[in-house]
C-alpha cells in the first residue's frame, strides 16, 4: 500500500459526521456537538433520519455501513458521532477501493480505532484519534486548536515531559488508539502491519488483570517482536482510580517490554477523557525515550495541500 496524503483541507472542505459504531447516550449531547460545530465554523453533512439505534448499536450493520461509504464518497473530513462499539462488525463492508479513490481523514477514537487502522491498511488513510461530536460541545480550546492545526497540515509542537519506562529512540509510522480494539482485531485481515510501528494506546474500565491479559495476547501473536516503540497512555475506571493501581500498571507494561528492545514511555496525556492529547494516526514520528524524560516528535503531516505522486486527492 502506497500511503499518501490527503489534499483536502479546511476551513472549505465540509465536515462528514459518520455513526458506525454506538448511538449518543443522552441526545442533548449530540444536539450540543453539532451546535457547538456549527459555532465553531464547521459546516457538517448530517441527516438525522440516518439515526436509526439497534440496541447498541447506531444502526444496523448494513444501515452503517452504507452510510459510512456514502459520506467518504461526499466528505474529505469524517468525525465519527461516538464511539461505543460496533466497528469491527462492519470492516468487511467497507468500500475500500472507493476509500483508496478518495482519499480522506476520520476523526474519533476508542471504538473507532479499529475502522481507522483498517482505513489505514487497505486505503492508505491517514485519521486523527481525536474528538468525537457529543464531546464538541465539552472540550476546551486547546482541543479544538490541535485538530485544526492537524487538519490544515501542520506539524503538532512535540510531546514532552513523558515518563521513560525503558530507553531508546526509533523512527516510525505512528499508530495506535484503543488496546482492546486492537487487539480484537489480530488475526483477522483488517489489522495493519505493526513492523517498526511506534504503538499508542489507552484503555477504560479494563482491570489490570485483563490489560495484562491484553498484552499476552500482544506476545503471543508476534505483535511485541515487532513493534519499533511503545506510547502508554492512559487506563481509567473503577479499577484503576488510584497512584497505586496505576503504578501496576505500568509496572506490568514495562514487564512485557523488557524483552524486546524498543523504547517505552507512559505519562501520555491520552484516553477516555477530556481535555487529551489529539494524536495523528499513519504518519512518520520519532519516539525519544531519554534518562530524564521521553518525547514524541511528529515528522510530517496528515494532509498536504497537493496531489499526491499517485495522483491522489
Amino acid at each position: 500500500m502506497n500511503y499518501t496524503q490527503s489534499s483536502a483541507r479546511l476551513p472549505d472542505q465540509p465536515l462528514g459526521i459518520v455513526a458506525p459504531a454506538s448511538p449518543p447516550r443522552i441526545p442533548e449531547r449530540l444536539e450540543r456537538g453539532l451546535s457547538a460545530l456549527a459555532a465553531d465554523g464547521y459546516v457538517t453533512n448530517w441527516d438525522p433520519d440516518q439515526l436509526i439505534p439497534h440496541g447498541y448499536l447506531a444502526g444496523s450493520d448494513t444501515q452503517r455501513t452504507e452510510q459510512f461509504n456514502q459520506a467518504l464518497l461526499r466528505n474529505r473530513f469524517l468525525m465519527a458521532l461516538r464511539g461505543g462499539y460496533g466497528c469491527l462488525r462492519i470492516l468487511d463492508g467497507i468500500d475500500y477501493d472507493a476509500a483508496r479513490r478518495e482519499r480522506g481523514v476520520l476523526i474519533g477514537y476508542s471504538d473507532i480505532t479499529a475502522l481507522q487502522l483498517s482505513l489505514f491498511k487497505h486505503a492508505g488513510w491517514r485519521s486523527v484519534s481525536g474528538p468525537v461530536v457529543v464531546e464538541w460541545g465539552e472540550i476546551d480550546t486547546a482541543m479544538k486548536e490541535a485538530l485544526r492545526q492537524l487538519l490544515e497540515g501542520q506539524l503538532p509542537p512535540p510531546v514532552a515531559d513523558l515518563q521513560t519506562l525503558q530507553e531508546g529512540q526509533c523512527t516510525g509510522t505512528l499508530l495506535g488508539g484503543n488496546l482492546s480494539s486492537i487487539v480484537r482485531m489480530i488475526g483477522s485481515p483488517h489489522l495493519p502491519s505493526l513492523q517498526g510501528a511506534l504503538l499508542f494506546i489507552e484503555d477504560v474500565n479494563e482491570a489490570p488483570y485483563r490489560i495484562d491479559a491484553l498484552f499476552a495476547q500482544l506476545k503471543n501473536a508476534g505483535i511485541l517482536n515487532k513493534l519499533g516503540g511503545l506510547i502508554v497512555g492512559a487506563f481509567t475506571g473503577p479499577d484503576i482510580n488510584d497512584e497505586q493501581s496505576r503504578r501496576n500498571v505500568n509496572e506490568i507494561i514495562a514487564g512485557y517490554a523488557s524483552g524486546y528492545a524498543w523504547p517505552v514511555v507512559a505519562g501520555l496525556t491520552y484516553g477516555h477523557f477530556i481535555p487529551r492529547r489529539v494524536l495523528p494516526i499513519g504518519v512518520v514520528a520519532r519516539l525519544t525515550a531519554g534518562i530524564n524524560e521521553g518525547r514524541l516528535d511528529i515528522l510530517e503531516p496528515i494532509v498536504h495541500p497537493k496531489f499526491s505522486q499517485t495522483g491522489q486527492k
